[in-house]
């Protein structure tokens, strides 16, 4: 009888102890919002922040802010120059001590290329799995449109810069969705006059090393396309496919083009180390339920 009071009493103390013990901290987080957002807006950007912390609880979870303050980041995801926003992200996560030991990023819209370039160029600290929803990995070869609720100044300013010319000089440095316009119709001038998707896709005659060595670091990549989207032409860009050259209607799926034949960004490497995930959200850009982002990518590729 003694024993067994001292076994009972032993195990009454490891379930307190437990009980008592702080829930382990996930890995961080880092968040990086598309057009016409901002970091902290609650509909959004801050939804998803609780939602992970929510399942996750103790997870540290960042969302990027380009600027000053939530107002000039919502008017920095139309107008700037994007190698200076990755630039600014770099210093921004380099400096905050809690992502010190690497973290999972999330990427929405354009913020999903953004985040790849960030791994690509700095991923110092480095990002475990990449994840980004409604991407533009390989650009878009349609003016994108705005979205309900979106700031209508800045959307028009955007579609007036655009009519311009998207490689012109005094649209291709200022206007952030020209750095990403990637014409199939006139591809060279795409390659040479775009300032920022080709060199983050490799495109140019001399490639970057760094580039394949940073991005095949990754655990995983994890590209979502919206399976109705209108936003972004192709949708499958989400997915690195693109439209051929000289089409406007002919999509080359990844494992077709170049860019995986040749590896020039280390895709290839990923893909058949069982490392790409491509997976589909049901609905149109952005249409995201906080049940798919539950189950499809906190518990799967945020709970470590």
């Amino acid at each position: 009888m003694a024993n067994a009071t001292a076994m009972i009493a032993v195990a009454m103390c490891v379930l307190l102890a437990m009980a008592a013990a702080p829930v382990a901290a996930t890995r961080p987080v880092v968040l990086w919002h598309g057009m016409g957002d901002s970091c902290c807006n609650p509909l959004s950007m801050g939804a998803i922040k609780r939602e992970i912390q929510k399942t996750l609880p103790n997870t540290y979870v960042h969302s990027v802010e380009v600027g000053d303050n939530p107002i000039n980041d919502e008017l920095h995801s139309f107008i700037g120059n994007v190698n200076s926003q990755i630039d600014e992200v770099c210093k921004q996560l380099q400096n905050d001590s809690n992502l010190a030991d690497g973290f999972n990023a999330v990427g929405f819209s354009q913020g999903g290329q953004f985040l790849r370039a960030y791994v690509q160029r700095c991923n110092n600290p480095p990002v475990h799995n990449l994840i980004t929803f409604g991407g533009q990995h390989m650009g878009v070869a349609a003016m994108p449109h705005c979205l309900p609720g979106m700031n209508k100044t800045l959307c028009d300013l955007m579609a007036q810069l655009l009519a311009m010319g998207a490689y012109s000089p005094l649209v291709r440095d200022v206007s952030v969705q020209a750095q990403y316009y990637r014409s199939s119709m006139d591809f060279q001038k795409y390659l040479s006059d775009n300032i920022f998707l080709p060199d983050i896709n490799n495109e140019k005659d001399e490639k970057n090393s760094t580039y394949v060595e940073n991005l095949t670091s990754l655990n995983k990549l994890v590209l979502i396309m919206f399976a109705n989207d209108t936003m972004v032409v192709p949708r499958e860009s989400s997915h690195f496919a693109a439209y051929a050259v000289g089409s406007l209607t002919e999509v080359v799926p990844l494992q077709e083009q170049q860019l995986y034949t040749e590896d020039w960004l280390g895709l290839k490497e990923l893909d058949t180390s069982g490392r790409i995930d491509m997976l589909e959200c049901p609905g149109d850009h952005m249409q995201i339920s906080m049940q798919y982002f539950h189950d499809e990518v906190i518990l799967p590729y945020l709970n470590n």
